[in-house]
């Protein structure tokens, strides 16, 4: 709460000279502190109003979004909560608070997909990129760099054979990290800006076999439930589940996470 009530200061100091840009900053300072304490007082439903008004205003933070999602929570709006925390988990991958809020809100879903298991060493590696966001990746991969840089001059001007040494083996090394973290920060931008993942919102929502209300139901999907939106036709959306089934699903029983 500290951390997005900070940025909404912030930004009513950068246009207090702006006139009227500066009530409407107030405005939304004080429409966090009160959806802040509707959510205290155990008035849930205006808590979601005044965080979603913080949101069509054009504000977004993994706290917002969090607080968004545990006043979803409260109101037993399941789908909702989880989308809520899969936005805040988007834009604060290691916050361990929203991990164990969304494994709650998962745990209380009606399916349990099975996902295809992943390598043991692909998984761990996946773990890892899931520890830091982007930016911060990318500011590893700007030191590494740095580091790579450092020890190829080392390299290249040292007289000494022992430093030459060094500064070629730290310099493929720090290289080597380079790229990992590089390709890490532009996987986690992906994940937040370009994925296809939706949440069901609907209690119950027919996975068809084709983009029509004619088509065979192939499965049922229950509000909560994880999809990737793989294409769109109309008012259908084609989707695939983590264990791999695909099938056509009416695109108003879902909602993107990254929109």
């Amino acid at each position: 709460m500290k951390q997005i009530a900070y940025l909404l200061a912030i930004a009513f100091l950068a246009v207090s000279f702006r006139g009227s840009a500066a009530v409407a900053d107030t405005s939304l300072l004080g429409q966090w502190n009160r959806a802040n304490d509707y959510y205290t007082a155990g008035e849930y439903a205006r808590a979601v109003e005044g965080y979603r008004a913080l949101e069509k205003a054009g504000y977004e933070s993994a706290k917002l979004y969090y607080n968004l999602g545990n006043a979803y929570y409260k109101m037993d709006s399941l789908g909702r909560a989880i989308l809520n925390y899969n936005k805040a988990l988007k834009l604060a991958p290691g916050d361990e608070d929203i991990r164990h809020n969304l494994e709650v809100a998962n745990a209380r879903t009606v399916n349990r997909i099975d996902a295809i298991p992943d390598f043991i060493l692909v998984r761990w590696f996946k773990n890892l990129r899931q520890t830091f966001d982007s930016n911060t990746w990318a500011v590893f991969s700007l030191v590494l760099f740095g580091l790579a840089l450092s020890m190829t001059v080392l390299y290249l001007l040292s007289a000494s054979v022992v430093r030459r040494k060094v500064g070629f083996t730290l310099g493929v090394v720090a290289l080597a990290l380079f790229v990992y973290t590089l390709a890490n920060s532009v996987a986690q931008k992906r994940s937040k800006t370009g994925s296809g993942e939706a949440i069901v919102l609907s209690s119950a929502a027919a996975v068809k076999s084709s983009p029509d209300t004619g088509g065979k139901d192939v499965f049922i999907l229950n509000e909560g439930a994880k999809v990737e939106v793989l294409s769109s036709i109309g008012p259908w959306s084609e989707i695939v589940i983590a264990s791999g089934n695909k099938g056509w699903i009416e695109t108003g029983a879902i909602a993107q996470i990254s929109e």
